[in-house]
């Protein structure tokens, strides 16, 4: 994108050298990056995202399967430049009418309607219980580079996941639900970004 276009930052995120750090492997933080032009929705627009992340330097608490918390999301939103509530709310909590794709590295139990410390799961309007969730079988925050593709079919309203540890696009996604955007946003104008948080885990 321009220069112009490029992410509003807020709280915690900043560029480091060549990538984007959403938040740094600290205590309690909370951060996001999102598109400050608006994409439209409308006349069921279809899009598809890729893109790739990484989880390092984990310290602080541990739950069943090591250190590490509290993963980052994508999400997609009506505002440019907001985070929301860290630790177990990954920067996204509290952020109305949005769709988050969350890639969550610690297990908050019925808090955060988790199956475990290592899954993906399909966020709705700032809460942090999943509607879907998936177990992913490798730790996402083992210090490796993940390659995520988020699709929208915005005819059949279709949302669909996919994750690898390869740049290799798979065949089949790992989650797909039905979720009408434009309904759950409340406007044919988005924001897309990325949010992320830590606690006493990082």
């Amino acid at each position: 994108p321009a220069k112009a276009d490029r992410e509003a930052q807020h709280a915690h995120a900043a560029q480091a050298g060549n990538v984007l750090r959403v938040t740094p492997a600290t205590f309690n933080q909370s951060g996001s990056a999102f598109s400050t032009t608006a994409i439209s929705l409308a006349s069921n627009v279809s899009f598809s995202s890729a893109f790739s992340f990484r989880i390092t330097n984990s310290g602080g608490s541990s739950d069943g399967d090591g250190l590490g918390a509290d993963g980052i999301t994508f999400t997609v939103q009506t505002v440019s430049n907001t985070a929301g509530g860290g630790g177990g709310g990954i920067g996204y909590s509290g952020i109305a009418n949005s769709v988050a794709i969350e890639y969550d590295t610690w297990d908050n139990g019925s808090f955060g309607n988790d199956p475990n410390g290592n899954h993906v799961g399909i966020d709705l309007g700032g809460n942090i219980q999943s509607v879907q969730t998936a177990v992913v079988g490798t730790r996402m925050n083992d210090g490796n580079v993940w390659y995520s593709w988020v699709d929208y079919d915005g005819s059949t309203h279709d949302l669909e996941v996919r994750l690898s540890q390869s740049s290799s696009r798979p065949a089949s996604a790992i989650l797909t639900r039905t979720v009408n955007l434009a309904t759950e946003l409340g406007t044919t104008d988005a924001f897309v970004g990325f949010t992320a948080g830590t606690g006493a885990a990082y």
